[in-house]
């Protein structure tokens, strides 16, 4: 890893021109959303099950968009694994059915993937719940 001032820079794997057209267009493509993501905010996401990428070619779109600091793994309807890659602003978003195959699998260009955004019913239930809380809560800070 190279740094330029305080900044490290990445190098990402991208593979060279040759038989691995299929797999240059995805990362064009992602490339081409990242920048309309920083210009305007607008999200977009690519299928990977729906591409015609060897497993090869997917291992290697792994490998330029290697997990980096942010990971999440819900369980709900399945299990679902969403990472932030070293490229920031780029997710893989993997869905497991009930006996762990994977069901759908995604790259999602976004400030954050909407599987991890909290419904607002859910939010109504969380305040619920805390303000249930509060009374027995505040006992027990008055009795301490």
């Amino acid at each position: 890893m190279s740094e330029v001032g305080i900044f490290p820079i990445k190098r990402l794997d991208v593979p060279q021109a040759g038989n691995r057209g299929q797999l240059l267009a995805v990362v064009n493509e992602i490339e081409s959303m990242l920048a309309r993501l920083a210009h305007d905010g607008s999200s977009g996401s690519i299928d990977l099950r729906g591409l015609p990428i060897s497993p090869d070619d997917r291992d290697h779109l792994r490998r330029i968009f290697a997990e980096g600091e942010v990971r999440a793994v819900i369980h709900a309807l399945g299990r679902t694994e969403v990472y932030e890659s070293i490229v920031r602003g780029v997710w893989w978003v993997t869905h497991h059915d009930d006996d762990g195959r994977i069901a759908a699998e995604f790259v999602e260009v976004t400030y954050m993937p909407e599987i991890l955004k909290t419904p607002p019913d859910d939010i109504a239930d969380g305040l619920e719940t805390l303000r249930t809380q509060l009374p027995t809560l505040a006992e027990d800070c008055h009795r301490a």
